[in-house]
């Protein structure tokens, strides 16, 4: 093996991911938005889906919006299944993961499962980071179950090292209404006082966006100013 192939192999081996999200057949949302860009940035992509689906369910669900799509079907994984798929994963030695990504998951139990496996890749490897989208709903609804908002606050969110909630979802995960600046800043700081150091908050502020701006935030732990992306 030539010395450049073998340099460009462990450098794809220091850039590995786990990736558990949802996939679409039609449209783009979670493994079919998330895998082609890690690969092009240079990480080498595992990827698990945790559902897939005809289309994405967002707007299914959002009963007093206009729906692009009237049905979704598919298949959803079970924790079952992730554990047999980890369970090969592991016995071929194949979990030298440096970053973990979730996504969207269908029911409480796989979400369960899903901290078992951040644990244990952790354990192997206390340097891997695990960013975590804590996929609820959007826009005052939910397109997930309910139920799984608790799981991701009490057992998920104090694991990852980076959150990237929407405006929704941090409200949800830290019981307030986060409509302004001030209370999106007070929601996060709530976020990080579970142990996240890093937070990106993925949508528009309602009560906190200019005129021909669009003003999005990320939030670094232990940073004194709050970074505002405008």
């Amino acid at each position: 093996m030539s010395s450049d192939l073998d340099a460009a192999l462990q450098k794809s081996r220091d850039k590995r991911v786990l990736s558990i999200q949802s996939h679409v057949v039609h449209g783009y949302a979670g493994n079919k938005c998330s895998v082609f860009p890690l690969q092009m940035n240079g990480f080498e992509v595992d990827f698990i889906n945790s559902v897939q689906f005809s289309n994405h369910a967002g707007n299914v669900f959002y009963k007093s919006l206009p729906t692009r799509y009237s049905h979704v079907k598919g298949q959803k994984l079970t924790d079952a299944e992730l554990s047999e798929l980890y369970e090969g994963l592991k016995l071929n030695d194949l979990l030298h993961y440096t970053h973990i990504l979730t996504g969207y998951c269908g029911n409480i139990t796989f979400l369960q499962r899903i901290a078992d496996v951040v644990k244990d890749i952790k354990q192997r490897n206390p340097q891997a980071i695990f960013v975590c989208d804590p996929v609820m709903g959007d826009n005052g609804h939910y397109y997930c179950p309910p139920d799984l908002m608790p799981v991701y606050r009490d057992t998920i969110v104090p694991l990852a090292d980076v959150l990237t909630p929407n405006a929704f979802e941090l409200g949800e995960l830290t019981g307030m209404q986060v409509d302004t600046e001030e209370s999106c800043l007070q929601a996060v700081n709530k976020i990080h006082a579970l142990g996240v150091r890093i937070v990106v908050v993925t949508s528009g502020i309602e009560k906190a966006q200019k005129e021909g701006h669009l003003n999005c935030y990320t939030s670094i732990r232990g940073v004194p100013n709050n970074i505002i992306l405008t």
